[in-house]
């Protein structure tokens, strides 16, 4: 039972919004395997498990008291019948195990006045039935919380057989230590469950409702209210909102409302577009989108230099008043770049300036030009394996002079070279790194079987299912 319970936890896991922006689905299909996967564990922790010894005292009409001991309890046999799990709806998960039978050896040993004995026992105990509801749930910080909500535990019936020297006691012995063995196991079954799900909270309170993905952003998922449960499936309706760590602003827009529909896989996890569009946000409030280009950053192949010479063409005036210098540009978002989901595709949008600048004989560098610039891309993104795969595609280039020191000139055939570059250059190399694919993040002991990835409106999906090596 305390194994199968750990499984279904490991296995369920994942200004606010009403809204998340990141969703996650668990069905029927997870509880079937964290059922197999809980009976497995079982089968091979439950022999040879030991008891706690247990010491006391018992009164033996006509005898009186007798003081005894049983220790070095173990489970040396035992039949786990199939567990019985669903979904409990707006309540948690229902657990159910009815008929199992345990064989425990040990020894005893009692005391009556001056008189002492020992030997051993076998213990078996048939027709235990469990039935527990294990609330789920969620606190303020947005961490799963976890209860037994209901409990009712019985044993049918055991038999008590010692081994032994003291015949004249052996049988009052051996029923009283069937009574109360009895009466304990029924008394203290629920109670041990209870203390077993309660002590969870101390794990679930360390699983991370945050990510640090880089020194610059930090990705919060807590859950924004408790799970949704259903009689097929449970749902997990977590924040989702990517943010800067040293320029914490929260993203302005509210996520679309988008809901996960996949019964077939065990596990289905959703970001809606608003949830990925925070990321450029975040990186764009983080001011770490820029770089700067010089002319040894160009390739070696390419026949436009950033020099004022090669930029002749480009701006007739340059090499006029800087002649033969080399250049440099600053190249920086301007706004947030956007992303859109579309059904089977991804296009995404960089918005930013780029600020021009010569380079003097003494290192001064004076600017002599500002650009607007905006690209468009389309992806197609699919699993390839345990990989994200795909390719992407130029949509548009646009530039505009934002301001010059040189006066106005075209920006068309400029426009036009960037094109060429990005089609030359920049998107053979990221093309060729959808190719080969990008492993999804791994979880320890926890691995995607068949992960299917789709891109809908407004969000994306995907839908797994999983395989525990313990």
């Amino acid at each position: 039972m305390w194994l199968f319970l750990t499984i279904l936890l490991a296995v369920s896991h994942h200004a606010l919004g009403t809204n998340p922006g990141l969703e996650s689905v668990i069905t029927q299909k997870a509880l079937e395997y964290a059922k197999q996967v809980g009976a497995s564990l079982a089968q091979e922790q439950l022999g040879g498990l030991a008891i706690p010894d247990i010491t006391g005292s018992i009164s033996i009409f006509p005898f009186g008291k007798v003081d005894y001991s049983l220790s070095g309890m173990h489970v040396v046999d035992f039949n786990l019948p199939e567990p019985e799990v669903g979904f409990a709806e707006e309540a948690g998960v229902k657990i159910g195990i009815s008929g199992m039978s345990v064989a425990i050896h040990g020894t005893w040993r009692d005391r009556y006045h001056l008189i002492r004995d020992s030997g051993s026992f076998d213990l078996a105990v048939y027709g235990l039935t469990v039935s527990v509801l294990v609330g789920v749930g969620s606190d303020s910080t947005g961490h799963l919380i976890v209860s037994s909500a209901n409990c009712d535990a019985s044993v049918a019936d055991l038999e008590v057989t010692l081994h032994g020297s003291t015949r004249w006691l052996y049988k009052p012995f051996t029923n009283k230590i069937k009574d109360l063995a009895h009466k304990q196991l029924n008394r203290k079954l629920c109670p041990m469950i209870s203390e077993y799900i309660d002590g969870l909270e101390p794990l679930l309170q360390k699983i991370n409702v945050s990510y640090q993905y880089d020194p610059y952003v930090v990705f919060e998922f807590p859950l924004i209210h408790p799970p949704a449960i259903g009689t097929s499936n449970m749902e997990f309706d977590c924040k989702g909102e990517f943010y800067s760590v040293e320029h914490r602003k929260e993203f302005p827009f509210t996520p679309e409302l988008f809901q996960l529909h996949d019964q077939n896989h065990m596990v289905s996890v959703g970001l809606s577009q608003s949830s990925a569009n925070s990321a450029g946000f975040a990186y764009h409030s983080a001011g770490v989108l820029w770089i700067r280009l010089t002319d040894s950053m160009i390739p070696k192949v390419s026949p436009i230099r950033l020099n004022t010479t090669s930029f002749e063409s480009f701006v007739p005036e340059l090499p006029k008043r800087y002649p033969d210098m080399l250049m440099l540009v600053d190249l920086f978002s301007s706004q947030q770049p956007l992303i859109t989901f579309q059904p089977d595709n991804v296009t995404a949008q960089a918005f930013g300036s780029a600020k021009v600048y010569v380079i003097l004989p003494n290192a001064t560098l004076v600017p002599v030009f500002v650009l607007d610039i905006c690209v468009s891309f389309s992806a197609k993104l699919f699993m390839s394996g345990l990989k994200l795969t795909g390719s992407m595609t130029l949509n548009n280039v646009s530039l505009n002079l934002a301001s010059s020191e040189l006066g106005p000139f075209q920006t068309k055939s400029m426009e036009n070279v960037i094109r060429a570059g990005i089609h030359l250059v920049v998107l053979p190399k990221v093309n060729a790194k959808l190719k080969r694919g990008i492993p999804l993040p791994a979880t320890p002991k926890v691995s995607l079987v068949n992960p299917v990835l789709k891109v809908n409106q407004g969000f994306v999906m995907l839908a797994t299912d999983i395989s525990y090596s313990p």
